[in-house]
């Protein structure tokens, strides 16, 4: 009986579908808290303050089932697509109690009370959709079965004036919440004003699936390949991103040899160092010639992520600097050079290799990641940390973050600066959520206060960052006194905020701009060091859209 009248609760909790559209109304003027991120203000009414605010309203209804989502929009021409997960009449229940208290099996009614919350759910997102803007005059919204990226199983496109005096008024009214839609899916949909709709019923009631609709051109464009994109952006992301056209952000090459290419050079001379740098130089060669030489007055820029490229402005150069895309794989080659000539012995080679590195990648650190492990190979920690303070100060991506600050405690520890290697070790195992090194660098900070605890036999120690435990060992320190400590080193705290704040100017920027290929990797990693659900969300929204480009 229990499961009986929870079943029941649960078909009445698909109902108030005229509560949940009151609640849009009084979120629609609701501050945005994703419009500003590590102090950096998006555009009022602009992509970035739409998205996210569309996301917040649909994270906070209180619906049987959780809504995932996925949207582009372009306010200039008033144009929203949002794509929705559908619930699988599966997720319905098999039977509910009758007005006798006994079973009565609705096995064969799952697919129509899922069809009409799906409708439902579609008109509900419409309205979030117009709610969120004033200028949005057009909604499509495509059903997806369980994720927004899934077979697509209806779509409907809402204009906002008919929306207003027909549609919405169905949820005024409450006319919405009527249980004669829940077996009659296709009356539902009658009632809607709608200018599109591809909606097949099956013979149970449930959905045929269907193809995606045509979106208008302004929302077609956003998935335009980077390399393919003429547009010209707007001045004040000319400026920040050196650049004049949307395709010259693209960080993709056409060179004939790959980076796997290369490294599988380098593996299969890896016991003959001198055959090695034979062969990397005739692979550079070849790569050199298949250059344009009409970009050579351009400045070399090798770029390993789309987020990178989006940091130009932190490297040398100023506004009116621009950059031709050097191929991956003679980033590659340098790097793998470098790494033969250390194992020849020659120091000096190495770090002229990987001057080169640093001179093509500006906005990379994995050049002065090699160089610092090149310094402490040839015995020269101080050289090798202040390499790492360098690559700190420009250091975005949180596993690059994290890998410098272990080799940082590397060296400490090396050096003997056993305090100072635990701050580095344990700041290293704090970088945003998770890294790859978080593991390795908590492990590594453990293991020297081990070694503290174990020589400390009188039970006298420094009390700088340490706490002690009721056996007198030494714990890790504080996150506060880290830092500290390791600033009062002359270390980097990374990212340092212009870095990190260049990243979310460019990132909003471009979102704002229309050119959500080239943010969303900026976003991922705003959203790495935040762990924010809504940031995640976004990052996927700009790189995936409505997913009608599929």
């Amino acid at each position: 009986m229990a499961e009986q009248e929870s079943a029941l609760d649960f078909i009445e909790a698909t109902h108030p579908w005229s509560q949940h559209a009151q609640f849009v109304g009084r979120a629609e003027g609701a501050p945005n808290p994703f419009r500003t991120i590590y102090g950096v203000e998006a555009q009022p009414g602009g992509v970035w303050d739409v998205m996210t605010r569309f996301h917040t309203i649909c994270e906070r209804l209180q619906l049987p089932f959780h809504v995932s989502t996925s949207v582009e929009v372009n306010p200039a021409t008033g144009d929203m697509a949002v794509a929705f997960g559908a619930p699988e009449p599966t997720q319905f229940p098999t039977a509910v109690p009758d007005s006798h208290g006994r079973a009565r099996d609705c096995t064969g009614k799952r697919a129509q009370w899922t069809a009409a919350y799906a409708l439902r759910l579609a008109a509900l997102l419409a309205n979030i959709g117009f709610a969120v803007n004033t200028g949005i005059i057009g909604v499509t919204v495509i059903a997806r079965a369980g994720e927004p990226d899934g077979q697509t199983l209806f779509s409907l496109g809402f204009n906002r004036v008919d929306f207003h005096f027909t549609t919405a008024k169905l949820f005024a009214d409450g006319t919405i919440d009527d249980a004669q839609f829940d077996v009659d899916p296709a009356q539902l949909l009658a009632a809607f004003d709608v200018d599109s709709a591809r909606v097949e019923f099956d013979a149970d009631g449930w959905f045929a699936p269907t193809e995606d609709p045509e979106l208008p051109e302004s929302l077609c464009e956003l998935r335009t390949p980077l390399g393919e994109d003429a547009r010209e952006l707007p001045d004040s992301l000319k400026s920040l991103l050196r650049a004049d056209r949307v395709c010259d952000l693209d960080i993709a090459d056409q060179a004939s040899l790959s980076i796997r290419d290369i490294h599988q050079i380098a593996q299969e001379n890896a016991d003959s160092p001198v055959t090695a740098v034979v062969e990397l130089g005739g692979a550079l060669t070849t790569l050199k010639q298949e250059l344009s030489v009409s970009t050579s007055i351009r400045q070399p820029l090798y770029c390993e992520r789309e987020a990178l490229r989006l940091l130009v402005s932190e490297a040398a150069g100023d506004a009116a600097t621009r950059y031709r895309t050097v191929p991956g794989a003679i980033a590659a080659v340098r790097s793998e050079l470098a790494r033969f000539d250390m194992k020849l012995g020659q120091l000096d080679d190495a770090l002229r290799e990987l001057q080169e590195l640093q001179r093509i990648s500006p906005t990379s650190v994995q050049g002065g990641i090699a160089e610092a492990m090149a310094y402490s190979t040839a015995g020269d920690t101080a050289r090798a940390v202040d390499a790492i303070r360098q690559a700190l100060k420009l250091a975005v991506v949180p596993d690059e973050v994290a890998f410098l600050y272990c080799l940082l405690g590397q060296m400490f520890a090396m050096a003997g600066e056993t305090d100072t290697a635990i701050d580095a070790y344990y700041v290293a195992s704090t970088v945003a959520a998770q890294t790859a090194y978080t593991g390795v660098a908590r492990q590594a900070m453990e293991a020297l206060l081990a070694q503290i605890g174990s020589a400390d036999d009188d039970g006298e120690r420094d009390e700088r960052s340490f706490t002690a435990t009721v056996d007198a060992r030494p714990t890790a320190p504080s996150r506060g006194h880290a830092l500290g400590s390791l600033q009062a080193a002359g270390i980097p705290i990374s990212p340092t905020q212009p870095v990190i704040q260049t990243l979310t100017r460019a990132a909003m920027l471009l979102a704002d701009a229309g050119v959500p290929l080239a943010a969303y990797d900026g976003v991922e990693i705003l959203a790495e060091y935040s762990a924010e659900p809504t940031l995640l969300w976004m990052c996927r929204a700009l790189q995936e859209g409505a997913g009608c480009a599929r």
